[in-house]
């Protein structure tokens, strides 16, 4: 049998907690120089009300702790697993799960053990992190599972937007006039992730009209995929990522959606309000909604 193992870069929701059976390997949120581990010693809603309060809160990978815990469960219990991780260009996680899987498979050259490199994360590692869970369920072969994860993170489109640019600024990410000057006049910044880093791809004036841009760059981006499962993840506004998903139904009938809260970690890197939208920009040779 196969496991799927993610880290809390990575989306997930009450749905897919109680239909699948996965493992989930903590980052660390440093809040008022604590270390805490993300989902297991800190809630993202204790993370989001000390940001609220005016605290930046700072994040590290994942501990050798952490992961070895899930890897010994695997062996333990004869398992073949495949660990899907943050981006490697946004954190030492991968490199590091890299150095101690190696060692596993060493170890244990009787179990399968892949590490694969999302490129991303939140609601667009959730749509990968989907797909593997239902080819696992499927009964796939684990190549096959592997060898299609890669090729949907290489087709999985992330376009997202923040509330405003206080965020980037406090993290260092835009300068303070440009966050100032973006505040005064509403301009909201659409992000996008290529090459797995987070780029600023351009700014647009009005909440309204990022909206509006985001709703018809899914619609032209999906291709003849319309009947696929788009991702929206949000930032701890739920009620804007209900409003879009319900514009997307409607311009786009034939599709899904799956609800995501943005986790900690993310969070506090991007602010509060958030709002993303993830699809795969052609069908996979496998896909099941």
């Amino acid at each position: 049998m196969t496991k799927l193992i993610i880290d809390t870069t990575i989306d997930r929701n009450l749905e897919m907690e109680q239909k699948y059976d996965f493992e989930v390997i903590p980052l660390s949120i440093i809040l008022d120089n604590q270390s805490y581990l993300d989902g297991e010693e800190i809630t993202v809603d204790a993370v989001y009300e000390a940001m609220r309060s005016g605290k930046v809160p700072k994040t590290s990978q994942i501990s050798y702790e952490s992961l070895t815990k899930v890897l010994d469960k695997g062996i333990q219990e004869n398992e073949d697993m495949i660990y899907l991780s943050f981006s490697s260009k946004m954190s030492g996680t991968y490199q590091f799960a890299h150095q101690i899987m190696e060692e596993y498979k060493e170890k244990y050259p009787e179990r399968k053990m892949a590490l694969v490199d999302s490129r991303g994360g939140a609601g667009g590692g959730a749509l990968v992190a989907l797909q593997a869970l239902k080819m696992i369920e499927a009964g796939k072969p684990f190549d096959e599972i592997v060898r299609q994860m890669k090729w949907n993170i290489d087709h999985v489109l992330y376009k997202f937007t923040l509330r405003d640019l206080d965020w980037l600024v406090k993290g260092g990410r835009v300068n303070k006039t440009t966050g100032y000057v973006g505040t005064a006049l509403n301009i909201k910044p659409y992000l996008i992730v290529d090459d797995g880093f987070i780029k600023m791809h351009k700014l647009v004036r009005g909440e309204k009209k990022i909206y509006k841009k985001l709703i018809e760059d899914v619609k032209s981006g999906l291709g003849n995929f319309t009947d696929q499962t788009i991702g929206i993840s949000h930032g701890d506004d739920e009620e804007t990522a209900r409003a879009i998903e319900a514009k997307l139904k409607e311009e786009l009938p034939d599709c899904q959606t799956q609800v995501f809260r943005i986790g900690a970690v993310l969070g506090s890197h991007i602010g509060i309000g958030g709002i993303g939208v993830f699809y795969f920009d052609e069908r996979p040779e496998w896909y099941q909604n």
